[in-house]
């Protein structure tokens, strides 16, 4: 589509300069560019437009070539599908072409007038080769540039005219860039990563193309620079902070939530009122066991009266018998109301919308934290777990916190992995330097843990040479 379009283009911008050319030259230039674009392969359709080109202008031969690497290939030659690229007409074909394209102009032979500046010694020899044939060399321009060169070649009483050689001229401006253009985009990667480079270079190291010069020079610098400075190397992990003690209050026996005093967030101080289970029950059993040591106590005094050993003996131990009873009633009574160990954050637990539901014994009502003892867990990625070792300091910033670096160091590595989000991290334990009344369990941050001073160069690149070695070592045997 795009060389379609450039073609329009031309052949409108033809109309308008050159009003007086024919329709049938048009309709020409319009086949010439159809036979270019008919075939898949270039070859194919280079030959049939040189073909084309020799039946049109009544040529013995018609041959096209371009330029690589500094020098004339022939590409096409009409009626022939094999070509001898080391020949002597082909190389007489090459020669007249590149004498063609080094004076930048087209080149008839013979010459139309003695005066002439042009230089036709390539030409005289391949047309004394041919017993004396019309020769006409139009080089190929595509963006100002040369690209190649068609050569067109007729019996000796057929030179090439005036209006001939401009209608040769107009169809080169046509064909030159959409050939090219096939022939480029069918070249194997090599050769097209090969003409990138060179390309590039010429830019780099040729005329012109200042900026590209400066910014080319200014990356040497910053790679010469990046390879000798060096920088502290950092590790920087996600981490959450977790209470170095954490005590669960739990249910001592059976019953139902009477009052929550707390709930998850709350600071409490040590003795303060938790939670208070219903303690009716364990009341009407104290009651009993209170009138039946009473009533034990008389019996035991009527026995003592009447000397009655037998008796004293039995109710005695039924007295000892409601005393434990009595006493393990009280003690229900005296863990119905749950009080803080030590001051601390209740970090888990809220009753107040479950008041009147029953608990079992055992079951976690709340869990207390101190809030001056923590410990950071980082979560250390498996590629970076080889820099990190017992002792090591960092930084610490929490997201509640983000205007304070606390300072932590390395105390403890587990040597258990964990994934998530599809990566693998590793759970590694430090323990600050400072505390802040700010600080809360749970609360999330940024770690970075120092292991020395390394080249910026490779800080900043060796991930991506970890990832090609695990590549290389993984596709090759």
């Amino acid at each position: 589509m795009q060389q379609i379009q450039t073609g329009a283009k031309w052949l409108e911008t033809m109309i308008q300069l050159q009003g007086s050319t024919a329709k049938e030259q048009l309709v020409n230039l319009v086949d010439l560019v159809a036979s270019g674009l008919e075939h898949e392969q270039f070859r194919i359709a280079a030959t049939e437009v040189t073909n084309e080109l020799a039946e049109r202008f009544s040529c013995q031969r018609v041959s096209l070539g371009f330029l690589r690497y500094n020098r004339v290939r022939i590409e096409a030659l009409s009626h022939s599908s094999q070509i001898d690229q080391q020949s002597n007409m082909i190389r007489a074909i090459r020669d007249a072409m590149e004498e063609s394209l080094d004076q930048a102009t087209i080149v008839v032979y013979p010459v139309e007038s003695d005066d002439t500046l042009l230089v036709t010694r390539f030409h005289a020899r391949l047309a004394n080769a041919q017993q004396g044939a019309a020769i006409c060399t139009l080089p190929l321009i595509k963006n100002g540039k040369p690209i190649g060169a068609l050569l067109l070649e007729r019996d000796a009483d057929k030179p090439f005219t005036v209006e001939t050689k401009l209608q040769c001229e107009q169809i080169g401006l046509l064909l030159g860039p959409v050939l090219e253009t096939r022939r480029r985009d069918e070249r194997p990667l090599p050769s097209k990563i090969l003409e990138s480079l060179q390309s590039g270079c010429a830019k780099l190291f040729g005329p012109r193309h200042l900026p590209l010069k400066v910014g080319a020079a200014l990356s040497l610098v910053l790679l010469i620079w990046l390879s000798l400075a060096t920088a502290p190397f950092r590790i920087s992990s996600d981490s959450v902070l977790e209470a170095e003690i954490r005590r669960s209050i739990v249910a001592p026996q059976e019953g139902y939530i009477a009052a929550a005093h707390v709930r998850a967030g709350d600071l409490v101080q040590e003795g303060d009122l938790l939670v208070t289970l219903d303690d009716q029950e364990l009341r009407l059993e104290q009651r009993k066991w209170q009138s039946q040591r009473a009533q034990l106590l008389k019996e035991y005094r009527k026995a003592l009266a009447e000397f009655d050993r037998a008796e004293v003996a039995i109710i005695h131990a039924k007295r000892a018998q409601a005393e434990a009873q009595l006493k393990m009633v009280e003690q229900q009574l005296a863990r119905a109301t749950l009080m803080a160990p030590f001051s601390g954050l209740i970090v888990k637990g809220d009753l107040s919308q479950v008041l009147g539901s029953p608990v079992t014994r055992g079951e976690v009502l709340y869990e207390v934290a101190p809030t001056d003892a923590y410990r950071v867990v980082l979560m250390v990625d498996d590629r970076d777990i080889g820099f990190v070792s017992l002792g090591q300091r960092g930084q610490l910033k929490l997201s509640g916190i983000p205007d304070k670096s606390i300072n932590i160091a390395i105390d403890r590595l587990t040597p258990v992995s964990t994934t998530e989000e599809g990566r693998n991290y590793f759970r590694v334990e430090a323990i600050m330097d400072s505390h802040s009344d700010l600080m809360r369990p749970g609360m999330q941050g940024i770690a970075k843990i120092e292991i020395g001073r390394e080249k910026l160069l490779w800080i900043w690149t060796r991930r991506l040479v970890d990832w090609l070695r695990l590549s290389v070592w993984n596709r090759f045997p």
